[in-house]
């Protein structure tokens, strides 16, 4: 339980380093580029401030769950559940399968239109799919 309460709080430290470091890039750049129009930069707040967001609403969900030994304990039973375990791994497979294929279609109707978003979105499936292949053979070799 002790190992489990280090990870609940890794995950909250994380968070917090991400808050600070996300809010100083935002706010620095924010700062140096100046030709950023208007809907760019009205969408890339709108990002800031989610995420943002969903990081301060983990680390009060961690934090509720060091200060409360019993929630932590159901947390930590629910984390070991093998029948969880098994659908998340399924749903993150199926998930990864869906979007390569997805991107992979896009990329196919946008070269009709525009050469840059077609290698935009080529560059990202490949990176995505470089991820997934590094990720499968660090699992293997782990496992």
């Amino acid at each position: 339980m002790e190992e489990f309460r280090k990870k609940i709080n890794f995950r909250f430290n994380l968070c917090l380093m991400f808050c600070c470091s996300g809010s100083a890039i935002y706010w620095v750049l924010r700062r140096l580029v100046e030709n950023v129009p208007d809907f760019s930069r009205g969408m890339i707040f709108g990002m800031f401030i989610a995420m943002d967001f969903l990081a301060v609403f983990y680390m009060i969900k961690c934090q509720m769950l060091l200060r409360n030994e019993d929630k932590l304990k159901a947390e930590y039973i629910k984390s070991k559940d093998e029948r969880n375990n098994e659908i998340s791994k399924e749903t993150m497979r199926t998930s990864s399968l869906i979007t390569l294929m997805g991107t992979g279609l896009a990329i196919l109707v946008t070269g009709f239109f525009s050469k840059t978003v077609s290698l935009t979105l080529f560059i990202s499936m490949t990176a995505s799919a470089l991820i997934t292949v590094l990720v499968f053979a660090y699992y293997n070799k782990k496992m």
